[in-house]
């Protein structure tokens, strides 16, 4: 296996291991044979390959984006979730405007936060850190959902 792809197959094992009973109780809701399913898990084997359906299987299964964002990786993508529920074309472009505003204002104090002569200097906090994190992501989110509806 290259090992570009060995960061794909350990997102795989991990997400398995948080599997009720583990990777043994994903192979048998999965009906795969434990040890070749472990195997397959395991990035540092190079015996049996995880296909590309076992690890949709395993993505659905386990509702989470891991894979998906170890694949996405690998071409300098990220993953980003969709908002949820069903909104109308208008409630997420005013949902975008205003979180957009919300994202200037905060760059607003992170500019100034930065400045020289502020208390952090040119440090942020990891509260700042976490609320642009937060903003951002939410940005991101809501931007997918237009972005489905305009293309």
């Amino acid at each position: 296996m290259k090992q570009a792809y060995r960061h794909v197959v350990a997102a795989g094992q991990m997400l398995a291991k948080g599997h009720h009973n583990g990777i043994a109780g994903l192979a048998a809701v999965m009906h795969k044979n434990q040890a070749i399913f472990a195997n397959k898990l395991n990035p540092n084997n190079d015996a049996n390959q995880l296909t590309l359906t076992e690890a949709a299987e395993i993505t659905d299964r386990m509702q989470s984006p891991v894979i998906a964002d170890a694949l996405a990786s690998l071409c300098g993508y990220v993953t980003v979730p969709l908002p949820e529920g069903h909104r109308s074309l208008r409630e997420l472009s005013r949902e975008f405007c205003l979180l957009a505003k919300e994202c200037g204002d905060t760059g607003g104090e992170i500019a100034r936060a930065e400045a020289p002569d502020s208390e952090w200097g040119e440090q942020l906090s990891p509260a700042e850190r976490k609320r642009i994190e937060q903003h951002l992501r939410r940005l991101l989110t809501v931007g997918a959902g237009m972005l489905l509806q305009v293309g």
